[in-house]
């Protein structure tokens, strides 16, 4: 049975997290593309280890993974055909983790993959709740294939009302998103809902503009997030293949190309953002991409000898912009543990007992906390 965190220690710990963040906010609240010289007077190294140093005296409220849940499960080949491998270690360790006797409601469920087996494994019912409809057809076919008791709900648990949900059931969502997961969490605790085991993910995908925190002890916070800062809680790229790092450096490289030859063009030094564009873009000609970004912003396209020029100039900008990162990226725990900590104080708040735990290796997945409450 995983320990519960008592609202001492909930409290306590987000405390110190906010702390810590609001302290250091000059150092992880900027975008590192609109710097052109390293901005704050210490060396990266110095600040790095002054960080370092401060980031030991923080406790991690999450508690570290079992080592019995490190073993993969042995499903069934016919029960996990069509689950990819870091995603089949994710469920298993969830499963791992989940220690309720209660009807499941699967959030968010996509085919349902994780009730699938959740229900296989422990011989649970499991109603299945997605919005998109091909996926609710497609889950319900496997699970009448295998024999499984799990029904699926099509619905948008966005335009859910509050109380709608089935009584004493275990609540449970595997990477949810942003304001799905947030809707879960109010939908939890304003409902019987027994149980609850969440893995929440991406936090940066919401309608507002700016964070608006779900307990009333993170809302004396002075910190404000907007939906970059809250990019930076989710911006390790563990399990990101050489293909898409290799894309992801040709993205910054190019984009900052454009930024040098807008300065160049305009002569204006601010940064100004380009849109977000197809990936596939960036495994074939800059003048492609080039092309395409001066339209955004109604430039001339620039010639063989401009490019050419400046590309060196892109190259020294971009080891500027990874030494400003390396910074930033000390703050993404804390920064994440910030967001989970606002969560399991807003469950106990309602009166609900909450834990932390990894469910899962970090290889697997960055986002390997899950969130376990209960009355």
């Amino acid at each position: 049975m995983t320990s519960m965190l008592t609202s001492a220690q909930l409290q306590q710990s987000f405390t110190d997290y906010d702390q810590f963040l609001a302290t250091h906010s000059g150092l992880w609240q900027c975008n590192p593309f609109t710097y052109t010289h390293w901005p704050w007077s210490q060396s990266a190294e110095a600040i790095r280890t002054r960080l370092r140093q401060q980031l030991q005296l923080l406790t991690d409220p999450v508690a570290p993974l079992d080592a019995l849940t490190t073993e993969q499960t042995a499903w069934p080949f016919w029960l996990t055909n069509g689950i990819q491998g870091r995603k089949l270690a994710q469920i298993s360790g969830f499963i791992g983790q989940f220690d309720s006797q209660q009807a499941v409601l699967e959030w968010c469920s996509g085919k349902g993959h994780l009730g699938r087996l959740l229900s296989y494994q422990r011989l649970l019912p499991v109603t299945s709740l997605e919005w998109q409809k091909t996926l609710c057809e497609q889950g319900q076919a496997l699970a009448q294939q295998h024999g499984i008791a799990q029904q699926f709900q099509h619905c948008d648990v966005l335009a859910l009302t509050p109380g709608s949900l089935p009584n004493n059931c275990a609540m449970v969502a595997l990477h949810a998103c942003g304001d799905l997961h947030r809707r879960l969490l109010e939908q939890f605790t304003h409902s019987s809902g027994a149980e609850l085991f969440l893995a929440p993910c991406c936090y940066h995908l919401q309608a507002a503009s700016y964070y608006q925190p779900l307990s009333k002890y993170a809302q004396q916070s002075p910190l404000q997030l907007s939906k970059s800062d809250l990019k930076l809680a989710v911006q390790d790229f563990v399990t990101a293949g050489q293909r898409t790092a290799r894309l992801r450096d040709t993205e910054q490289l190019w984009r900052l190309v454009f930024q040098e030859y807008r300065a160049l063009l305009c002569g204006d030094p601010s940064y100004q953002p380009l849109p977000a564009i197809n990936k596939q873009i960036f495994t074939g000609d800059i003048s492609a991409f080039m092309a395409w970004a001066c339209q955004q912003h109604g430039l001339k396209l620039p010639s063989a000898a401009e490019l050419a020029e400046l590309l060196p100039i892109a190259h020294q900008r971009l080891r500027l912009v990874r030494d400003i990162d390396d910074v930033r990226q000390l703050f993404r725990r804390p920064l994440e543990l910030w967001l989970l900590l606002d969560r399991a104080l807003y469950l106990s708040e309602h009166g609900y007992q909450v834990a932390l735990k990894q469910f899962c290796p970090y290889q697997h997945s960055p986002r390997n906390t899950l969130i376990i409450s209960r009355r």
